[in-house]
């Protein structure tokens, strides 16, 4: 369970959006109901310059504000219109910031972490890749990159996390631009982190109802060339 400390971070977080538009408002709060952000925010590094890729309203590059002011937060997502619901919850702009961005043609400015929340499975798989190996490039060797995903898996648990993403999308909640999700297995999903230049471990969402998990990458240092 995350700490009460981490919990108070994500009330925080949902409470800059009172303002915000009530359908944007329904949405975060259904966002930090469902979706465990406290439990991911705990493996993002407690200081530094962080990324966040799709950040879409930007709830999550919130609550890493929230729960330590020692982060600087950049959130990054090419829908103008979630940007400017983010822009509108953002108190203290000097050290949290949205910007309008494609994370699948742009390399993120250079970090001392990376973090793609509940974002990858409305990409294509090459898409997908894509986005990782933006986020080495930006990442120094042993840097990390803290992706949640949903894995296709024979597991009922699948079928809710397909269905419900269904309804999110159907009701414009979430942006696909595909008429299919791409939820890779987990061995697809490692061999593409490996791809990209990274070594992952795998943490498993506890108590959910979704095939959630937390891929917990290091940029790998760079092969030596081999002698001439």
């Amino acid at each position: 369970m995350p700490g009460a400390s981490t919990s108070a971070a994500l009330n925080r977080a949902v409470h800059r959006y009172r303002a915000a538009p009530f359908g944007a408002r329904l949405f975060v709060h259904g966002r930090a109901f469902l979706s465990d952000l406290a439990f991911v925010e705990r493996f993002v590094p407690r200081k530094g310059f962080i990324v966040d890729l799709g950040c879409g309203h930007g709830l999550f590059a919130c609550l890493l504000r929230e729960g330590a002011e020692s982060r600087r937060v950049l959130g990054i997502d090419l829908d103008e219109r979630k940007i400017e619901v983010a822009r509108g919850a953002v108190r203290d702009t000097q050290w949290l910031r949205f910007e309008v961005g494609d994370i699948i043609k742009d390399q993120p400015p250079h970090c001392d972490a990376v973090t793609v929340v509940d974002v990858l499975y409305l990409l294509p798989f090459e898409d997908q890749e894509r986005v990782l190996k933006n986020a080495a490039a930006a990442l120094g060797e042993g840097m990390p990159l803290i992706v949640k995903a949903q894995e296709r898996r024979t597991d009922p648990r699948y079928a809710i996390t397909y269905a419900q993403e269904l309804i999110t999308v159907g009701l414009g909640f979430t942006r696909g631009g595909h008429e299919r999700f791409y939820f890779p297995s987990r061995d697809e999903a490692l061999a593409m982190f490996e791809r990209a230049g990274f070594v992952v471990e795998v943490e498993e969402m506890p108590r959910r109802p979704y095939t959630d998990v937390v891929y917990l990458a290091r940029k790998a240092p760079l092969k030596p060339s081999p002698a001439a």
